[in-house]
């Protein structure tokens, strides 16, 4: 599960850093990956098992849209952690606030995929990876 949890964000810091590069394709979308990446990793990880923690005994479409809104939900508290303890005004839509919940709505799309029986090969040999 976990080495499918960092294909995953490796996968979402990617795809985030296409798009923006399909926007403006400049040096700023590797800044944004480099600043991305390690936090995907140190936060949407654990957000993402969590996401699975709580969806554990859910099927179908529901245990999806639980999944969704628990990655979208973490993305917002910790977007707005930072603005709430750094002193500057919380404003609805901002610059982060976009990044956060495209890269952990990508994070999840993501992962969906790679439980789905379409990759199940794919998956096989992912799970099949160990970390020593």
């Amino acid at each position: 599960m976990i080495i499918r949890k960092l294909v995953s964000a490796v996968a979402a810091c990617i795809l985030v850093m296409f798009i923006f590069f399909l926007i403006e394709p400049s040096g700023f979308v590797i800044m944004i990956g480099m600043y991305l990446f390690p936090i995907l990793l140190t936060y949407g990880l654990p957000s993402s098992i969590l996401s699975d923690l709580l969806s554990k005994k859910l099927e179908g479409v529901v245990r999806g849209g639980v999944a969704l809104a628990t990655h979208l939900l973490l993305a917002i508290v910790f977007v707005q952690f930072f603005f709430v303890f750094s002193g500057e005004g919380w404003e609805p839509v901002n610059f982060f606030l976009f990044i956060s919940l495209l890269s952990s709505f990508l994070f999840w799309s993501v992962d969906e995929f790679l439980k789905s029986n379409m990759v199940k090969q794919i998956r096989t040999k992912i799970d099949d990876l160990k970390i020593y």
